[in-house]
């Protein structure tokens, strides 16, 4: 909100009026101002974000704040846009990465999606090779997260998003995955776990927190009945942003929320 002006005059200066309105010091012109391009206050969007981070629907935030459901609806696609971008820096020390793979249910396909599943006999295939969208994670042992959709998972997928996330130098524990193979000689100190053989954790090698993750994220999907596709961005922004998080106080977490959408553009 910073450095916004009056609609009517463009005046910089004015005062603070009743119910989060402004009054323009030069033309004394009434405005609210919007956050995020939405005309709501302050007020409620706090109102709002609060009931959000708490889990609610939309029907329970629009009866709780007595706000729309199309402004409520508006205001949470802006905050989960939000929580995509905020995400942690640069990750060091001992790391782990992994992949998993969402979606896939037969309610978000359609008939010809069915279809086709049966006869090439992808509707039981899972893991890797399977028509799933899949997901790319790296996960710090100090407790942050970070994932993103992925086109594949290939070393031409994977190496160039730990190359940006990961200092060199860094421990990198993952699996036996063929994309991994050139990480040491990239600069990283590599160790994996054979899953293959049943073996998860080598010592202090292992990438049980990024599983850890992965069930968090499947099972708050799952709670909504599954998510499509196309959604999946700003869903899987969402969790990330709440796992990180999750420690903050829900008040704490409204704070910091509220100063990412105010500074959010498109």
């Amino acid at each position: 909100m910073k450095g916004y002006s009056c609609p009517r005059c463009q005046n910089r200066k004015f005062y603070s009026v009743r119910r989060g309105k402004k009054r323009c010091k030069n033309c004394l012109y009434e405005w609210t101002p919007k956050i995020a391009g939405l005309r709501l206050t302050r007020a409620a969007w706090k109102k709002i974000l609060f009931w959000f981070v708490l889990g609610h629907s939309l029907r329970t935030i629009s009866q709780q704040t007595q706000i729309s459901h199309y402004s409520v609806e508006k205001a949470i696609n802006i905050a989960r846009k939000a929580m995509t971008r905020d995400v942690p820096g640069v990750f060091s020390g001992t790391v782990e990465v992994d992949e998993t793979y969402l979606g896939g249910q037969k309610k978000n396909k359609t008939k010809a999606q069915l279809l086709k599943d049966i006869l090439t006999g992808e509707e039981s295939k899972r893991g890797r090779g399977t028509t799933k969208q899949p997901v790319f994670g790296i996960l710090t042992r100090k407790g942050r997260v970070f994932a993103r959709l992925v086109d594949d998972t290939e070393a031409g997928d994977l190496l160039p998003i730990i190359a940006k996330r990961v200092k060199v130098g860094s421990r990198v524990c993952s699996d036996t995955w063929r994309a991994y193979t050139g990480l040491a000689a990239k600069g990283y100190v590599h160790r994996t776990v054979e899953h293959g053989d049943g073996e998860y954790v080598r010592g202090k090698n292992h990438i049980n927190g990024l599983e850890g993750f992965w069930g968090y994220l499947k099972r708050k999907l799952a709670a909504k009945g599954g998510v499509k596709r196309k959604y999946l961005p700003l869903f899987l922004g969402e969790y990330v942003w709440r796992y990180n998080y999750r420690e903050l106080e829900p008040e704490k977490q409204v704070v910091r929320l509220l100063k990412k959408v105010t500074n959010f553009s498109g």
